[in-house]
């Protein structure tokens, strides 16, 4: 988690009643966050040259390891210190998804198009450990916060709950519709919630899978579902809302205006900010108790598609082929700089990728 005394300190000098009561949804979503940057960007890893697009990124929480799926079917490993590709692999046939570390760090689960989960140890994703074979699709997967289980959903009216050490199949339940894009698990692991086409949220006890709720807060399709420290659930889809809701009180709920662009990712940084990437392809940063903004973090060119954060970083992906690495502890050159100051990390662009061990 980012430290909040970290946050407010670098968030380019916004006052308390401008984060409280942001003059318009413009003034407050377009300023920029003077956050150091680095940027990774994708390589070709077929002879078309074409870089990957983005759509999963999860960062170690015990490491210094951030792993980066995409449509090029590669799941990749890179080192935030020594900043390169540690380690790849290609078990996936097609559109890798999504990618999550166990809580513990020593495993990471990937999912994608294939219609595979596939559980490699960290020390060596080359040989994968579990893997399941599902009838469609799998978009999004999730651990419990104590690294027991791990949810899926995709394109199918299922919810499935694996053993995170077995792979065996544990819980199952349906979903409101089809075409399911985020899960997650409560911060006590005592709720699972899906999202999807729909617009409809579901959660579940996961003491004996009894449904607690049904609630339609969104008017389109749900990109993202995140659970706060207080065990609300903030969603985000292509309605251009942000809504934070109480799963046993669903009336009880705030929202933001429309923000004039489609929302496929949220991230909970800590227990009073979080970050929402989307089509506009900016990462805004959110006071979560007044569901205002601070600010815009801005650099890429193409939708931002997921995020992850730990500590003093904020990772983002993007369908422009790349991902950027925010810092809130800000680079001693940086602090005067009106603007993000932006470092490329490329990686070697005659890298081969069966030469990485």
């Amino acid at each position: 988690m980012i430290q909040r005394r970290q946050f407010l300190a670098t968030a380019a000098g916004l006052t308390t009643a401008a984060v409280l009561a942001p003059k318009s949804r413009a003034d407050a979503v377009g300023r920029n966050l003077n956050w150091y940057c680095d940027t990774i960007e994708t390589v070709a890893h077929t002879k078309s040259d074409r870089r990957p697009v983005v759509t999963g990124v999860a960062l170690q929480q015990t490491g210094d390891l951030l792993a980066i799926v995409g449509d090029d079917h590669y799941v990749c490993i890179y080192d935030l210190i020594q900043k390169k590709i540690s380690q790849h692999s290609k078990h996936h046939k097609d559109w890798v998804r999504a990618s999550q570390f166990s809580p513990d760090g020593k495993r990471l689960a990937t999912a994608g198009n294939d219609r595979k989960l596939i559980i490699t140890d960290v020390s060596d994703i080359e040989r994968p450990v579990i893997e399941k074979r599902q009838p469609e699709a799998i978009i999004a997967i999730a651990y419990s916060n104590d690294g027991s289980k791990l949810a899926t959903v995709g394109f199918e009216r299922k919810l499935r709950i694996y053993d995170a050490q077995s792979g065996q199949r544990i819980a199952e339940q349906n979903c409101d519709c089809s075409d399911n894009r985020c899960v997650a698990f409560s911060a006590d692991d005592k709720m699972i919630a899906v999202g999807g086409r729909s617009g409809a949220i579901k959660v579940w006890s996961t003491d004996g899978m009894a449904e607690i709720a049904t609630f339609k807060k969104h008017r389109q399709r749900v990109r993202s579902v995140s659970f706060t420290a207080e065990n609300q659930i903030l969603s985000a889809g292509e309605d251009q809302v942000i809504r934070l809701t109480d799963p046993r009180n669903p009336a009880a709920t705030k929202e933001t205006a429309r923000l004039g662009a489609k929302l496929f990712a949220t991230q909970i940084i800590d227990r009073n900010f979080f970050a929402t990437g989307g089509s506009d392809n900016h990462v805004h940063i959110w006071n979560i108790g007044a569901m205002a903004a601070l600010g815009s973090l801005t650099g890429h060119t193409g939708t931002v598609s997921c995020l992850d954060a730990k500590e003093n970083m904020l990772v983002s992906g993007s369908y422009d082929a790349s991902v950027r690495i925010w810092r809130t502890e800000m680079d001693s050159s940086a602090m005067n700089l009106p603007v993000v100051e932006d470092r490329h990390t490329k990686l070697p662009a005659g890298w081969n990728p069966t030469a990485v061990k």
